[in-house]
């Protein structure tokens, strides 16, 4: 004959404790959701979703590394645009000023009064050549030379940073665009330099020779495709450049989002959880209490 098992007084007391301990933990982690707005405190309150949530931010810390480029590629390119736009400028009048010089009606006074305002803005464009960004040249490639230089002993014009030194940013996965455009590129053909013409043009001003002024207009008008060129390359880079700040400000939406999900709680579900959960403490708190109220000489009874 097979015995019946008896609940002792001791046993049903550690069961009614265990149990109300569970009911407080599970009310401790609601009061917690809606005091933090957290769904989670600790990675191994929900190991799967933590760990999710670090690969999502991650993504993030990686876009915002992006945004830092992207920021500091826009203000470059916008100098440079800036500094270029001011040399194109220059070429126009330096052309106009040209054109009027190659006249037959000018004289020798006119000629000088040319000539000193091509002298200026020959030295203006050395200026634009030299811009620096940020403490370094800004048309100078990977080196901290000055681009534009004058060798007196030579009475040549010499442009530091090779075309090949490029200064390039990684604006997002696996894109990196060059965002640096040199002196020589924007100033010089394979041929002639801006400098070396205007130098010419301010001798023939000098002399009255209509022939080498004719010819220098011809050269400022190659030369300046040269500076139009470069225009048009940093221009074709700052599109890129928007276009990827465009797509990372979406991925970080999205990624935000989903962020959010993993980590945050819904409020208002969790007040409702808060208050059931609550509700069924306090009848586990009276039950317990009932329980407890029975001696032990009720149970050998």
């Amino acid at each position: 004959m097979s015995s019946v098992p008896r609940i002792s007084f001791l046993g049903a007391n550690r069961t009614a404790q265990l149990r109300l301990r569970a009911a407080y933990a599970r009310l401790d982690t609601a009061n917690q959701q809606v005091a933090t707005g957290r769904a989670y405190t600790r990675p191994s309150g929900n190991a799967p979703a933590a760990s999710r949530a670090a690969v999502v931010q991650s993504q993030l810390d990686q876009l915002d590394g992006y945004d830092r480029a992207i920021d500091d590629s826009r203000s470059r390119l916008s100098v440079a645009d800036t500094k270029i736009s001011q040399a194109v400028d220059l070429y126009q009048r330096i052309g106009q000023l040209a054109t009027q010089a190659a006249s037959s009606t000018n004289g020798p006074e006119a000629l000088k009064a040319i000539r000193e305002e091509i002298v200026q803005m020959r030295g203006e464009l050395q200026a634009i050549g030299n811009s620096d960004y940020l403490g370094a040249p800004l048309f100078g490639g990977l080196g901290t030379a000055t681009p534009v230089t004058f060798n007196s002993g030579t009475s040549t014009w010499n442009f530091a940073g090779a075309p090949t030194e490029r200064i390039q940013r990684e604006i997002s996965t696996n894109e990196k665009v060059d965002i640096s455009i040199t002196a020589g590129e924007l100033f010089s053909n394979s041929t002639d330099n801006i400098f070396a013409v205007l130098d010419q043009l301010s001798a023939d001003l000098l002399t009255g020779n209509t022939a080498g002024i004719q010819a220098a207009m011809t050269k400022v008008t190659t030369l300046r495709s040269s500076l139009t060129a470069g225009q048009a390359r940093i221009g074709a880079v700052a599109n890129r450049v928007e276009n990827a700040a465009t797509r990372n400000a979406a991925f970080k939406v999205t990624f935000t989002a989903e962020l959010s999900s993993l980590q945050e709680v819904d409020m208002a579900d969790a007040l409702t959880d808060q208050n059931r959960l609550n509700v069924a403490y306090q009848a586990a708190l009276g039950v317990t209490a009932k329980a407890t109220e029975r001696t032990l000489l009720d149970w050998l009874r």
